[in-house]
């Protein structure tokens, strides 16, 4: 390693230029990396559930479903069905949208079901003002009205909806048009409450949140980090260094990225507050011992030359040991997890090469006067951080064996409250209470009933009977009369469309098959969605959407029961029918469903993940130190930051959502960088002969300047997403700023007892 440095000095003017080159090579392809914004991005391509819902897709369709909502009390007018025709008819005119539903389309569908047509024209004049789905004797309007009350319109005729199916390809410029489109409406005469939700609102508005924060992350920690070097050594080479080492790792993973053909996801937007958290200590540990053989006297070159000597090796094992943590999320099933540990994981390695390329240029550039005339007060900050350290450390190393005992009791009781932690499953939940779309959502359910949509899918012999609908039926009111008083509140299905043909005067004496054409032909985007073609690898047979609500905030473990106590009602249901497939079972699936099985698995992923990452770092470590004793002692206390945040979380009635979840998989990278530079000081101590407690707490005091300063700023870079809307983000914010307290107080405390263990 010191001939790699000698070489990187001598040759610094070549490896600046080169790195200037492979960054402006890399930055075309960085700004070309998309990024995935379906929620299938969320899943890997084989993972089961994810399978089933683009199954349920190509089976009904590849919409995506929103509801417009608005309060209008003369809705069971002729002005509240204009006012419906009038948005029905905007909304259908964009492109992006391929079908609508609305009171107005459901009355005229009444109309012309109920309409019975008489011989040269003759028939009764329809005097009655009520438009025909609002009237209750209307055999036709009532059925339509028992079907929809719920989802294009309230059960009082007091508050109206129009379901927009928009094509999923195109779905985040149609949910920018439909949105102006709202904010228009609701300044129409008349109209009040307008509310907008739907699967595609809600990822759009967590993608947005999530990169402004992430934007937001990255601008603040960088210049806190800059005020801090500015403010603790006067050093603004040290804010170029810093600045050309985050700028070119995140450009070079970018660029490496889109040359992978790896998307990125909703998760990724951290990369830059990730990236300067791994870069911060190196550059923080470089400058303090830069300006600490200044103070000594030595030359900027040989400053230079014995502190790149000195730290190359701490600093590559520092990035070396983020880069296992990170990679060890590749062992998730969630593919943009994977993706995520992927990218930190090169990113922490161009992290060491930015440092060899940009550091020997940088600190050999003239110093200013106000540096050179300030190393007093750079002395008494850096001592002053030193003293307090070796105290501490001392203080520990003195009570070794009863630190020893507490850090292994608190770890076995976080770990038993963490296991027990209930985990959030709602996507809705992940917004802050007053934030628009939860006020949107609360609206809904308020009126409409739940929002949580989600589908039961069967198969079904091709032609239909009348007698298969009558036992869809029957399961419908089953499963509404042992679930409706646990959150389910409707279902939906092509029964039920039927039934209402029957009805009328003509539809009672036509077959289940005519009767659902005759339905197809009045709501034809309505029945698409119900019941799919004949399937090409199952011949006569169809599949058929039993579309389900309930409530989108429902607590974890009613949410689940609700899932597999519906499935099992099914499957029961079904063992009666005639001409049933056993190797076709019924499926639960739908944006309901899956976003509630993510999180369970974000969650049962950390557990391997975290394993992982322990023992990839571990045996990192046991190379880097070559003591199992002490890569043990390095270990074992960075386990405890993560679960000491998460059982506080637990114990504080909070439930684990996805930020929270991703931190036992990261919180041994994050803490771990302290530990390796203890222990690299800690090594050459002995090498010189130093007793265990003596180099102990004198390694702690070398590294406490550099650590404490750069936890200050990111623990306060990392705060500002406390405020985020999202509260993933502002869960993840809070809990990494935590760890990193918590994990540099470990470092500079338990870590130096554990290791003075046994070693003399």
């Amino acid at each position: 390693m010191q001939t790699l440095i000698r070489y990187a000095i001598r040759g610094r003017f070549v490896l600046s230029v080169l790195g200037i080159v492979l960054l402006a090579v890399a930055y075309p392809a960085s700004t070309r990396l998309q990024t995935d914004q379906s929620v299938q991005s969320l899943f890997g391509k084989d993972d089961p559930t994810l399978r089933q819902y683009q199954a349920l897709k190509t089976w009904f369709g590849n919409d995506e479903i929103l509801v417009l909502m608005y309060r209008d009390e003369a809705l069971p007018s002729d002005s509240g069905m204009r006012r419906s025709e009038q948005l029905t008819r905007q909304l259908k005119s964009l492109d992006g949208v391929t079908a609508v539903l609305s009171p107005w389309v459901l009355n005229g569908a009444a109309e012309g079901m109920g309409a019975v047509a008489l011989p040269f024209g003759i028939g009764e004049t329809d005097e009655n003002p009520l438009p025909r789905l609002m009237r209750p004797d209307d055999p036709v309007g009532s059925g339509l009205n028992e079907i929809f009350s719920g989802y294009t319109h309230s059960v009082d005729f007091s508050h109206a909806a129009v379901v927009a199916m928009i094509d999923q390809a195109r779905s985040a410029e149609t949910v920018d048009q439909i949105r102006a489109i709202a904010e228009q409406w609701k300044s129409e005469p008349g109209v009040s409450d307008v509310a907008l939700i739907g699967e595609p609102v809600l990822v759009d508005q967590a993608f947005s949140l999530v990169r402004r924060d992430g934007n937001r992350l990255a601008i603040t920690t960088v210049v806190l980090l800059s005020l801090v070097v500015i403010v603790s050594l006067l050093d603004f080479r040290l804010v170029v260094l810093l600045s050309l080492v985050i700028g070119w790792t995140v450009i070079i993973t970018k660029a490496t990225m889109y040359w992978m053909g790896i998307e990125l996801s909703l998760i990724a937007s951290i990369l830059t507050a990730i990236v300067t958290v791994i870069a911060v200590t190196a550059v923080l540990h470089l400058g303090v011992r830069y300006h600490g053989r200044r103070r000594r006297g030595f030359s900027r070159e040989e400053s230079t030359r014995q502190v790149m000597d000195a730290m190359a090796w701490p600093i590559f094992w520092t990035c070396a040991t983020d880069a296992a943590g990170f990679a060890a999320l590749w062992f998730s099933a969630i593919q943009p997890v994977r993706q995520f540990g992927l990218m930190v994981a090169m990113s922490a390695l161009a992290v060491f090469v930015a440092i060899l390329l940009f550091s020997p240029i940088c600190f050999l550039m003239p110093e200013l006067r106000i540096a050179r005339s300030q190393f007093g007060y750079h002395s008494q900050l850096t001592r002053t951080m030193r003293r307090l350290c070796f105290r501490v450390a001392s203080q520990f190393v003195r009570f070794r064996w009863q630190t020893a005992l507490l850090t292994v009791g608190v770890m076995v009781g976080t770990v038993i409250v963490v296991i027990d932690a209930e985990t959030e499953t709602s996507f809705l939940s992940n917004f802050r209470d007053d934030s628009a779309i939860v006020i949107d959502y609360g609206r809904v359910e308020d009126n409409l009933g739940g929002a949580g949509v989600w589908d039961l899918v069967l198969e079904v012999q091709d032609p239909i009977t009348q007698q298969q609908l009558a036992n869809v039926r029957k399961l419908e009111q089953k499963l509404l009369d042992e679930l409706g008083s646990h959150g389910l509140a409707k279902a939906i299905s092509l029964a039920d469309a039927t039934e209402v043909v029957g009805r009328s005067a003509a539809g009672k004496w036509l077959p289940a098959a005519m009767r659902i054409e005759a339905m197809r032909t009045r709501l034809p985007s309505f029945i698409r969605a119900l019941i799919s073609n004949p399937l090409s690898d199952s011949p006569g047979y169809r599949k058929l959407r039993i579309m389900l609500r309930s409530p989108e905030g429902l607590p974890a473990d009613q949410k689940r029961h609700l899932m597999d106590r519906t499935l099992e009602i099914a499957k029961a249901e079904l063992q009666a029918w005639e001409s049933v497939r056993a190797e076709s079972p019924p499926l639960v699936t739908g944006y309901y469903v899956i976003m509630t099985r993510l999180v369970d698995q974000l969650v049962s992923d950390q557990w391997r993940c975290f394993g992982a990452a322990a023992l990839l770092i571990w045996g990192l470590m046991c190379c880097a130190t070559r003591s199992l004793r002490q890569a043990t002692a390095a270990l074992v206390p960075n386990l405890l930051p993560a679960f000491l945040v998460l059982s506080v979380v637990s114990l504080a009635g909070g439930r684990i959502n996805m930020g929270a979840a991703m931190i036992a998989a990261v919180s041994v990278g994050l803490s771990i960088d302290g530990s390796v530079h203890l222990l690299m000081v800690y090594r050459k101590r002995r090498q010189i002969g130093r007793t265990s407690d003596a180099a102990a707490v004198s390694a702690a005091g070398n590294i406490g300047a550099p650590v404490l300063l750069a936890t200050i700023a990111l623990v306060a870079g990392f705060s500002v997403l406390s405020t985020s809307e999202f509260i993933p983000t502002a869960t993840f914010g809070t809990l990494v700023a935590w760890t990193l307290v918590i994990g540099t107080w470990v470092n500079l405390s338990i870590l130096p007892a554990l290791v003075s263990i046994g070693a003399d």
